[in-house]
């Protein structure tokens, strides 16, 4: 690993005071929070790749829970900041990472004379099909996990902080793959470029066993750029996801994934602590979370937000910390005590 910059942010977020009611998880977290940003880490392991990451943590005490956050496509690791100072206010240490090839620098490159002259759509497809981020991203989690890991033993801000023994993993579109692939889910080599030996098939097992649970909004279905009916029953973790009965995603060339796509991924787990929301009216940008998310409009956002920033920290005392208060509202009484006047109804789906 390269030294770290000595360009570090180290902030204080004032946060709100705790919720009298324990279930209340749309609010945030008892927490003031310290922001650490980390632009120069490189993993020499693979040809120095460079995963920068942000980490935002309690501003004292510990140690707590790990939870990384991944981007979608064209993002970085302001993306979902929103969505990870949250989960953090609840007591987490939350490193947001970024991933090099489908990154906001890496989509303007493709839209640029030098890349291609590539529309958006188009620019953001290119990126689901380099064999260098598909097969990447899920290693930059364990990436991730390994510099917590020494971080947790000698860095002068982190050291005794983490609990690197709960790890979690939460992310939207791309970010979604790259938390089902990290939780076991095989993705496929039928469209990567260049192309990966043999050229078809499943790419095997890129998953990390210290992870142990994954928060997935608008996960890929069956039949895509990334996953076919049999990658899913390698998952090995238990998964809450989130989609939305609009959230078609549009492509480059006109061609759509439906919404019911990743409903039908749902059908394809194995059982056993798999939960699945489906929002009425939620759409594929409802799900962003960050101060540029403006720039995406979505009439549903503001319910959905709700509802995905409360069950994000449900799932992760749940999952993560064991209590007993987060057990009773990882259910659809719960989810449906979010909803809005956009997002006026879902259904909950378990296994």
């Amino acid at each position: 690993m390269k030294p770290v910059s000595t360009a570090l942010l180290l902030a204080v977020v004032s946060m709100a005071a705790p919720a009298a009611d324990p279930t209340a998880y749309d609010r945030r977290g008892p927490h003031q929070l310290s922001v650490l940003d980390i632009p120069d880490l490189h993993d020499t392991r693979r040809d120095d790749r460079a995963v920068p990451m942000k980490a935002h943590l309690p501003a004292a005490g510990g140690p707590y829970p790990l939870v990384i956050m991944s981007h979608g496509g064209g993002g970085n690791r302001e993306s979902g900041l929103y969505q990870a100072e949250h989960v953090a206010s609840h007591g987490y240490v939350v490193l947001s990472i970024e991933h090099p090839y489908s990154n906001t620098k890496q989509t303007k490159f493709y839209m640029s004379r030098a890349g291609g002259n590539m529309k958006p759509l188009e620019a953001l497809h290119r990126t689901t099909k380099d064999a260098r981020e598909v097969l990447g991203r899920p290693r930059d989690v364990s990436f991730a996990i390994d510099q917590a890991m020494e971080w947790n033993r000698a860095h002068p801000k982190l050291a005794g902080r983490i609990d690197i023994g709960k790890i979690g993993v939460m992310g939207h579109s791309f970010g979604a793959y790259t938390t089902l692939a990290v939780c076991g889910a095989q993705p496929i080599l039928d469209y990567l470029e260049p192309v990966v030996p043999p050229g078809r098939g499943l790419a095997g097992d890129l998953g990390d066993l210290r992870v142990t649970f994954g928060f997935a909004m608008s996960p890929q279905g069956p039949c895509t750029t990334y996953f076919c009916p049999d990658s899913y029953r390698t998952v090995r973790c238990p998964l809450v996801m989130l989609t939305g009965s609009k959230d078609d995603q549009k492509r480059y060339d006109a061609a759509i994934m439906p919404a019911t796509a990743r409903r039908e991924m749902f059908t394809l787990l194995p059982p056993g602590q798999k939960y699945f929301l489906w929002l009425k009216n939620a759409d594929h940008f409802a799900f962003a979370d960050n101060a540029k998310s403006f720039l995406f409009p979505s009439r549903a956002r503001r319910d959905t937000t709700r509802i995905t920033r409360a069950l994000m920290a449900v799932s992760a005392d749940h999952f993560l910390k064991a209590r007993p208060e987060a057990a009773a509202a990882l259910n659809e009484q719960y989810a449906r005590s979010l909803l809005g006047r956009v997002v006026s109804d879902l259904e909950w789906l378990e296994k």
